[in-house]
């Protein structure tokens, strides 16, 4: 620990000020406003890795140096940034060679800002409180998309020194610092720490490919439009979903109440299943679809590829529709794959249209996206 940690913990005994939720979350605001003025502008792994080879003179074709220079321009002077997601920082570290990985870490840390989006669970959660408070008829609600903003040493999730052995005041100093240290990590120094320790996903996505093309297969046949096989996919996610919403509305009545409930037994059960049942009818509303915007976008690629029965799920999908669901919910330009950018266009689903991204597949297109949303 350095003097200006030390000098950060003392700071922080000297003004308590906020619990550590409280003051991590005005951070996350101040952020936020910080970006209002830019762009946010989503590369998935494919353009980084042309960008990063321009920056590296192993490509030279005249409209990649140009996507380069137009979003260092944009950066450089305050109109865009190039957030990263989870999946982004999984799939750098498929960049076996240390050297090339490196170099992809150095160009993210100067487009992105320093800045991620939170991870893919956590929106999933924002939103869904977000939904039920509204619903509530909650008025003073933070906009989310000030929530939805960190910085990359969080990329993960946030974790915080716990059981220190320091009385109360002293380690909530403690974690402020810490948080306040690791907020300006940058990734080319979480890759450089992490290495080739970053457990690898392919198996587990492999698995999970697998045991859903044979599903698929199986009741393949029971599909007969679109829009049911979107229900029958969100009915499946809500099977994860309505326990996190029945949690929520428990920790609402705790709150008002002062008395703790179970998250076990018949009554428990029973609200899982209203919950299940309410969400499953409310998502035929455009306005839910707009709330709860990661999980509609997660579910409509779902179902796309379960729809087109010609279509088997790969590993990579999963990292796909991950970053579709950053790019799409809240940023303004996506640059990604041919075939997902086919997916969430298509006039059934038309992704890009109802939450106002611009998705472009190749550099050319890439370019005027950038000169159109400008």
């Amino acid at each position: 620990m350095n003097s200006e940690d030390m000098a950060g913990i003392r700071r922080h005994l000297e003004s308590p000020g906020v619990s550590l939720g409280e003051y991590v979350r005005r951070r996350q605001m101040e952020l936020a406003d910080e970006l209002v003025p830019r762009q946010a502008v989503y590369l998935d792994q494919k353009f980084w890795i042309i960008l990063r080879d321009v920056v590296a003179g192993a490509r030279t074709a005249t409209d990649e140096v140009e996507l380069l220079e137009l979003l260092r321009e944009r950066v450089g002077s305050g109109r865009a940034f190039c957030p990263i997601s989870e999946s982004s920082f999984a799939e750098l570290f498929k960049q076996r060679d240390t050297r090339t990985r490196e170099a992809t870490a150095r160009l993210i840390d100067e487009l992105s800002l320093g800045v991620s989006l939170i991870p893919f669970d956590e929106r999933v959660v924002l939103e869904m409180e977000s939904f039920i408070l509204s619903e509530g008829g909650r008025k003073d609600l933070v906009p989310l998309h000030r929530l939805m903003w960190s910085k990359l040493s969080y990329i993960l999730g946030q974790v915080h020194p716990a059981r220190t052995g320091f009385d109360a005041a002293t380690e909530l100093a403690l974690q402020k610092a810490f948080f306040d240290h690791m907020w300006t990590i940058s990734l080319s120094e979480m890759v450089r720490i992490i290495g080739a320790s970053m457990p690898p996903d392919g198996d587990a996505f492999h698995t999970l490919a697998k045991r859903l093309n044979a599903g698929n297969a199986q009741h393949a046949d029971e599909l007969r439009s679109f829009n049911q096989t979107y229900g029958i996919e969100l009915r499946g996610g809500l099977d994860l979903v309505a326990p996190l919403a029945a949690d929520i509305v428990g920790e609402i009545a705790e709150r008002a109440t002062g008395r703790s409930m179970l998250r076990d037994g018949d009554e428990w059960n029973d609200l899982v299943r209203q919950w299940h049942a309410f969400l499953a009818e409310a998502f035929k509303k455009d306005e839910v679809k707009d709330a709860l915007r990661t999980l509609h976008i997660n579910t409509s690629l779902h179902a796309a590829v379960r729809w087109n029965k010609a279509q088997r799920f790969e590993a990579n999908d999963f990292h796909d529709f991950h970053h579709a669901a950053a790019a799409l919910g809240y940023c303004d330009v996506f640059l990604t794959e041919r075939g997902l950018k086919s997916m969430v266009t298509a006039s059934h689903i038309a992704l890009d249209t109802r939450y106002g991204c611009r998705v472009a597949a190749d550099v050319r297109e890439g370019i005027s996206a950038l000169r159109e949303r400008a």
